[in-house]
């Protein structure tokens, strides 16, 4: 008999995009399963557009996380109001895939967590995206596997045994940490290519630098929780040799369309820097 499925949207002034993703999950060739939006603190038109699908669909529900503030918060506040043992989550500006929901149950049926391929796109841009892990789980720091947080399936019982994600990394990050903590308790995760989303990055610069920004930080901050259990740090020599490297190549990118991953990369770089010489520390690149 199949184990009861809920499929969790942290959601945050996502109503441009939110009915996209509720689209998506009404398409999938597996509809056993119900929604639940954690609505944290929208200031826009979310809860509206939740609503609407509520009443057409009687599969979608609404939790209010505005009390937990971040993605952290939302996540671990729909995780408490629901008691499906499957747990899968999405974002609210992605759209997952029409075989999403059947493949990460078959691959729950055998593994303890699981994930699949991002197809990064940017609204707008006819920049040429990767598709990001076709072939594995990601490893943060080279380090240890991890879900991506607009990704991820698992048991209920990995939440029982490590507990929720950490609302103190409100930056970001938190997906990898929740990771690690499953990898380092035993836990199986698989990749399964079928499980795939389409992954919205951010359109226009002020977006995309503020976030990758935002990123280099908590990259930091996931360090200096992990530490001592973490890979050796880069120096100081390295990350100039890093940054050099990227300094020749951006002609070439700009050339090839790639100016977007290029930059994109280099400020989450930058960020990364700046907040190890703000701790006194180095961290892995």
């Amino acid at each position: 008999m199949n184990q009861r499925v809920v499929v969790i949207i942290p959601a945050k002034n996502v109503a441009s995009t939110l009915g996209e993703q509720l689209a998506a999950l009404d398409a999938q060739t597996d509809l056993d399963f119900r929604v639940v939006v954690s609505d944290n603190g929208s200031s826009d038109d979310t809860r509206k557009i939740a609503e609407e699908w509520t009443a057409r669909h009687g599969g979608i529900f609404i939790t209010d996380s505005s009390h937990r503030p971040g993605v952290a918060g939302a996540r671990n506040a729909a995780i408490e109001a629901t008691q499906e043992e499957l747990i899968l989550i999405c974002d609210g500006d992605d759209r997952v895939h029409p075989t999403w929901v059947a493949a990460m149950r078959n691959a729950l049926a055998r593994t303890d967590a699981a994930s699949g391929p991002l197809h990064a796109f940017t609204p707008g841009s006819s920049d040429p995206e990767p598709v990001w892990f076709p072939d594995g789980l990601p490893l943060s720091m080279n380090f240890k596997p991890f879900l991506p947080g607009g990704n991820m399936g698992f048991h209920r019982e990995v939440i029982r045994c490590i507990g929720p994600f950490d609302e103190e990394l409100h930056l970001g990050q938190e997906d990898v940490d929740f990771g690690w903590r499953m990898h380092d308790a035993g836990f199986r995760m698989a990749h399964v290519p079928e499980a795939g989303i389409d992954y919205r990055l951010r359109p226009g610069w002020k977006p995309l630098l503020r976030q990758q920004y935002r990123y280099g930080k908590a990259h930091v901050r996931l360090y200096l929780k992990h530490r001592p259990n973490t890979p050796p740090v880069a120096s100081w020599k390295t990350s100039a040799r890093w940054f050099w490297h990227w300094a020749k190549q951006l002609p070439k990118a700009t050339r090839e369309g790639r100016l977007r991953v290029a930059v994109r990369g280099a400020t989450f770089q930058l960020s990364r820097v700046l907040e190890s010489l703000r701790h006194g520390t180095r961290s892995p690149l």
